[in-house]
């Protein structure tokens, strides 16, 4: 436990150090060490695993090698074409359409713990390199992640490949948001990430795998409400924290293009579907709800996250 504490204090560092440098070589450098250090956390002492090990290892080496080479030969003649070679590594690394497959093949072998990580924090350095990219190209690798990504995950009945396929949504969003060199994705990221950590802990403590198991688990009266809230707000219904996030990005985008605005409308009513079919036998198996409803409590919760919408949406205007 404390080893892998250690490697997750490692990622944290290669982010930081990205973030704070200005040089492609340590970007690459930092890609490395970031890749490295998640190995170990993967690690579950199950054979099973060993495959997600090798598959993850060998995707990230071949995109981390491919940023190299193009980084290096873009450097030396400019080219358009070795851009393109950077975008597509980062894209793989992030796992967006058409570049997913690598991360269904690992969602099972993964904890949880794991899954969270690689969902959030290991997406940081890619977002942060495609800030310093500016191609028209990479909108269509987001309208398709966002709009497929929501689409899969109607046929999905794993709850794993439903955050998955969820994630991948986002990262359209969020793909977007830079390509119009907005520096919104960060507070994106930083919402959509506190809230995933909310969400699977909650499964985990419930051992929640399947859609199957919200029939035969039996939640208590706030662990309904934890994970409505929660699940509502990945969706985007207003009023929840998720919602705000993704309608301060459309009145930028809108900006831009409403018809790239139009289809992440339509992505996100998606989401909120198949989320909302999720969470329909909480809603049919919710008993004696208003014996134990703490109103106050939820007065208390709805204050508190108006006042963290406020705050955020303060920070967005400072930042644009």
């Amino acid at each position: 436990m404390f080893f892998k504490m250690l490697m997750i204090w490692m990622i944290l560092i290669s982010i930081l150090i990205s973030i704070s440098s200005n040089f492609w070589f340590i970007y690459w450098m930092m890609l490395e060490i970031n890749l490295m250090a998640f190995l170990p956390i993967m690690n579950n002492k199950n054979i099973s695993n060993c495959n997600s090990l090798i598959t993850y290892f060998v995707i990230q080496s071949f995109s981390s090698s491919l940023f190299f080479v193009g980084s290096m030969m873009w450097f030396t003649k400019s080219m358009s074409l070795f851009l393109f070679i950077i975008m597509i590594s980062m894209l793989i690394k992030l796992a967006m359409i058409p570049f997913h497959f690598w991360i269904l093949l690992m969602s099972e072998s993964l904890d949880l713990n794991a899954l969270l990580i690689l969902l959030t924090i290991q997406k940081v350095i890619p977002l942060f390199i495609l800030t310093k990219i500016k191609s028209e190209i990479i909108i269509f690798f987001s309208l398709a992640s966002s709009i497929f990504g929501s689409l899969m995950a109607l046929s999905s009945k794993m709850i794993r490949k439903i955050m998955i396929f969820s994630s991948i949504s986002h990262m359209g969003w969020m793909t977007i948001i830079i390509n119009i060199l907005s520096n919104f994705w960060i507070i994106y990221l930083t919402i959509y990430s506190l809230i995933l950590f909310k969400f699977f802990n909650l499964l985990k403590k419930n051992k929640v795998y399947s859609i199957s198991n919200f029939f035969m688990k039996k939640f208590n009266t706030n662990e309904k409400i934890m994970l409505t809230s929660s699940m509502m707000s990945l969706s985007g219904m207003p009023p929840f924290m998720g919602f705000f996030m993704k309608l301060i990005s459309i009145l930028m985008i809108m900006k831009i293009s409403l018809l790239i605005t139009m289809i992440l409308v339509i992505s996100s009513l998606i989401n909120i579907y198949f989320y909302m079919r999720i969470l329909s036998p909480i809603f049919f198996l919710l008993k004696n709800f208003n014996k134990n409803f703490n109103i106050k409590k939820m007065m208390k919760t709805s204050f508190t996250n108006l006042n963290m919408t406020m705050l955020i949406m303060i920070m967005s205007s400072m930042m644009n």
